[in-house]
């Protein structure tokens, strides 16, 4: 990426993080005047949010730095666990907004609408705002995914007003914490994706945009190529993939190594986004040592 794009990402992400945080405070605050749950799961949500956009922040701050000696790969994987620690304590609020959504269901309780459909408009132009500067400065996929984020806030304040004007014209308070369901299902949905995705990519495995099989009949494809085992590709985060593989060459064809494992890595990097391929060259007569039985490819 281009220095002067990540500088654009840099500033997209400062400005969504402060309109975020302003958010939140202001439903947290909404939520306690007008006694509103799903003010308050909505400020919960951007919470995560902000948290999010703050990790895209500092990722983008410290994928700049080089590997070192102990860190061979870098620091990327700070991202991944920092992502696995959010979704855990996530996880948790959502159980807290169910559990008082159920009780006010129960027992009603009168909500203000008036201060709470105020407040909630106010957050719906704020995050149509975060979503257009962040628009504008998206180049990479963190910023792509901070994007993501803030379009699913915009959509739980859409249902927050939905829920105010409701109770404004109609007095009927329950639907407060039925809002706030909705909300914590849509945290809950968000949240077991991105969680499922950290723990695939912590246990190294394949990304689900590429297949072993496909990546096989590419490597086949060129000529020169005979047998490929011992495949592997897996994320050091959600947009860093790397490949290792063991490649058979035909005999006619030893004289040019270079150029088949050239051609092999131009495909995977054209085809795959793969960058990083570690391929081991072996001949027709190669007696593996030391190879485990039932590996991919054998």
């Amino acid at each position: 990426m281009l220095e002067k794009e990540h500088e654009a990402e840099q500033r997209s992400l400062k400005v969504a993080i402060s309109i975020t945080i302003g958010i939140m405070i202001l439903e947290m605050l909404g939520g306690y005047f007008s006694n509103s749950l799903s003010l308050f799961s909505d400020a919960w949500h951007m919470f995560t949010d902000a948290s999010a956009l703050i990790l895209c922040f500092i990722s983008g701050k410290i994928a700049l730095k080089p590997p070192t000696q102990d860190k061979t790969f870098g620091y990327y994987r700070i991202e991944i666990l920092s992502a696995l620690i959010n979704g855990l304590s996530l996880l948790v609020v959502v159980v807290y907004i169910f559990y008082e959504s159920i009780l006010r269901l129960i027992f009603p309780v009168e909500v203000n609408g008036f201060e709470m459909l105020i407040i909630t408009i106010i957050g719906l132009f704020a995050n149509l705002i975060s979503m257009v500067v962040l628009e504008k400065g998206m180049h990479g996929l963190n910023v792509k995914s901070a994007f993501l984020h803030v379009l699913g806030d915009t959509l739980s304040s859409v249902g927050v007003v939905g829920a105010s004007v409701i109770i404004y014209f109609t007095q009927w308070f329950s639907v407060d914490p039925l809002m706030s369901i909705m909300v914590g299902v849509i945290i809950l949905y968000t949240t077991s994706k991105m969680l499922k995705e950290v723990i695939h990519i912590l246990l190294e495995g394949a990304p689900s945009s590429i297949g072993l099989d496909d990546v096989v009949k590419t490597i086949l494809a060129v000529e020169g190529a005979k047998e490929v085992h011992d495949i592997h590709v897996w994320s050091i985060t959600s947009y860093i993939h790397n490949l290792t593989a063991h490649l058979v060459v035909n005999r006619e064809n030893q004289h040019n190594i270079d150029g088949i494992l050239n051609e092999i890595k131009n495909r995977i990097s054209d085809e795959y986004g793969i960058t990083h391929t570690t391929i081991q060259i072996e001949t027709e007569d190669y007696q593996e040592v030391g190879y485990i039985h039932g590996a991919y490819g054998d």
